[in-house]
This record gives C-alpha cells, structure tokens and sequence, in this order.
C-alpha cells in the first residue's frame, strides 16, 4: 500500500527539503519505489536533486495540477524526472506554482486537486513525499488533504514549537473537513550543534506533550548538507558517512517501522 507523507513547517531554515531529500534517498536505498512532488515555487527541491526547473514548456506539479482543474486525462506520471544520482522520482515545480496557487482563490475544489493526482500515482509508487512551501496557504492544505500523513521538522526555538501547534491545530481541521484518516507521521527535531539550554527545555517539552510522535533521531546540522544539494544529489549519496547522513538513515529507519506498525 503506497504511502502519501507531508513533510510540513511555515516557518523556513528548518531543513524542511533536506529532510524530503534524504527520506527519500533513504527509503530508495531500501528499495522502495519513491516520488517527491516539490510543492514550493521556489523549486529548491528539484534543484537540489540535480533536476532542471527553467526549461522551456517543462511540465510541471503545476501542470499536473492544472489538468486537474480542467478535467484533462494525461498519463499520470507526465512530467515525472528521474534524479541524477539517486534511484528516485520528482515531480519538479518551479514559480509557475505560485502564479497558479493565486489564481485559485474562490475555486471551491483547490484544496482537492492534489488529492486527485497523487491517487493516480499510487500504483506507481510505495512511498510518495511532498516537500511543501514554508506556509499554511493554499497547496500545503492540499498536501494535507492528498496526505496519509505528516513530517514536521522542528527548530526547538520558541517560535518553532509554537509552529508545531499551529500545525497540528491545521491537521485536525483537515481530518474533520477534508481527511478523516489523516495523522501525525511525527515531529523531527533539528538541533543545532549549538543548541542552548533553552533550545533543549523546549526539545524535552516536546517530548513530553507529543510523546512517541517525536522520532528519536535528532538532526544536527552540517555544512556538508548544502553542499550535497548543489552537486543534486542526497548527502546520503554524497557522504553517506557524515554524522548529518548518518541520522538520516537512523530516521529512515524509524519511518520504516512506522509503516510496519
């Protein structure tokens, strides 16, 4: 059975499409079939795994997305790239998106065409990640409608924790309006290697009130993370043995076990 995960925080530097990139090179390298859907304008994602966004006529998430609106029948996997060195799917964006997300205000169904994409996918694929916009707008509602379940990294600063509150108050809307079987995949703390005191109060909190939604794989940071993403590639590929690739692959364990669950 596939697996739809958002991977979700309004608030950005949180090593959001990191962590879509390397759980998802990490999941491939245990022979999972895996598709990222970058779902942020900004395109950071499919640049980060060495796809080209600029190209002239290049079909895009917001093509896809498109086609939904219109009720045009393409070939569901249109668009789809594969990453330059890793075994996985993208489906790339880039600022067409934004453009399109405007342009569907006062459109009753927007929040649903996600879903109708990604269930024609599903076959395709047994784990699809969507690497949402650092906002609560318009296409992370349709990644929470689309999703079977949610990733939220998490810098244990105060405003970062307040985040994970307003995202999971967001989280139970949906599941009462729109998707009743959506849950909390779980919370990912991103500690700086200079975490404070107060950084760590916040982590244990955390803790306490989310339980074992809180993977215990932490993420510390690493220099080497950005340099990967301009190479295009995972820092799983590119320095499996760093202490930042080397908790990615323990937190590709824990989502694995999740799914046995």
């Amino acid at each position: 059975m596939t697996k739809v995960i958002a991977i979700v925080n309004q608030k950005g530097g949180v090593a959001k499409t990191t962590t879509a990139i390397n759980v998802g090179a990490g999941l491939a390298k245990h022979n999972k079939r895996v598709l990222l859907i970058d779902l942020d304008g900004q395109g950071n994602l499919s640049r980060g795994l060495g796809c080209k966004t600029k190209a002239r006529n290049q079909f895009t998430i917001r093509d896809a997305l498109l086609n939904i609106q219109k009720g045009i029948l393409t070939n569901p996997t249109k668009g789809i790239l594969t990453a330059r060195y890793e075994k996985i799917s993208v489906m790339p964006a880039n600022k067409q998106l934004d453009a399109f997300e405007h342009s569907l205000k006062g459109d009753l169904d927007a929040p649903f065409y996600l879903r109708r994409y990604v269930n024609t996918l599903r076959q395709y694929f047994d784990v699809i990640l969507i690497d949402c916009s650092p906002s609560l707008g318009l296409m992370t509602l349709n990644a929470l409608v689309a999703a079977d379940s949610v990733m939220i990294p998490v810098d244990p600063e105060f405003f970062g924790v307040e985040g994970v509150e307003q995202i999971v108050a967001a989280m139970t809307d949906v599941q009462r309006k729109m998707n009743p079987s959506l849950s909390l995949e779980g919370i990912v703390i991103v500690r700086r290697n200079d975490i404070s005191i107060a950084k760590r109060t916040n982590a244990k909190n955390l803790r306490l009130r989310y339980g074992s939604k809180v993977f215990q794989t932490e993420l510390p940071t690493s220099v080497k993370a950005s340099e990967a993403s301009a190479r295009g590639m995972s820092l799983l590929e590119y320095m499996s043995w760093n202490h930042l690739a080397r908790a990615y692959a323990s937190l590709v364990e824990e989502v694995l076990a999740n799914g046995r669950n």
